[in-house]
C-alpha cells in the first residue's frame, strides 16, 4: 500500500471489534480511525472526511437504527462508501442495506475485509 491511502474510520461500540479490525488494517498499512458510538462516529467522519475512503459501520450501535446511522454517514460523508458489520447472515444484511459497499459478518474474517476494502478503495 502507497503511503497516501486513505483512511478507514471504524465506528463500533465494541472495544474488541475496533482494536481486531485496527490490527489488520495496521498491518496492511491503512490509517484507521475509531468511534465507539453513533455521535463520535459523525463527528470523527466530519473531522477528517477528507483523510478517509471507508466506513465500517457496525449494523447494531446502541440508541441508533442501523438505517437512520447509515443516512447519517451519508449526510456527512457524502459519496464515501460504507461496509456494514453484522452479525445477521449476509444474504439478510445485503437485502436490508442494499446501498452498501459490502457487509461484513462477525466473526470479521481477514480475506473478506480485505477483499471488502480493496473494492470500496479501488486498490487491486
Amino acid at each position: 500500500m502507497p503511503a497516501d491511502s486513505r483512511g478507514i474510520l471504524i465506528i463500533d461500540s465494541a472495544m474488541i471489534n475496533r482494536k481486531t479490525i485496527r490490527g489488520i488494517l495496521e498491518y496492511y498499512e491503512f490509517a484507521v480511525f475509531e468511534a465507539v458510538d453513533a455521535r463520535a462516529g459523525l463527528e470523527t467522519l466530519n473531522s477528517h472526511r477528507k483523510q478517509i475512503g471507508l466506513v465500517l459501520l457496525d449494523a447494531a450501535l446502541p440508541g441508533v437504527t442501523p438505517d437512520k446511522m447509515l443516512a447519517a454517514v451519508r449526510s456527512v460523508g457524502g459519496e464515501i462508501p460504507v461496509a456494514i458489520c453484522t452479525d445477521d447472515s449476509v444474504s439478510e444484511a445485503k437485502s436490508k442495506f442494499t446501498a452498501v459497499t459490502g457487509v461484513l459478518r462477525k466473526p470479521i474474517r481477514t480475506d473478506r475485509l480485505l477483499a471488502v476494502v480493496r473494492k470500496a478503495m479501488g486498490i487491486e
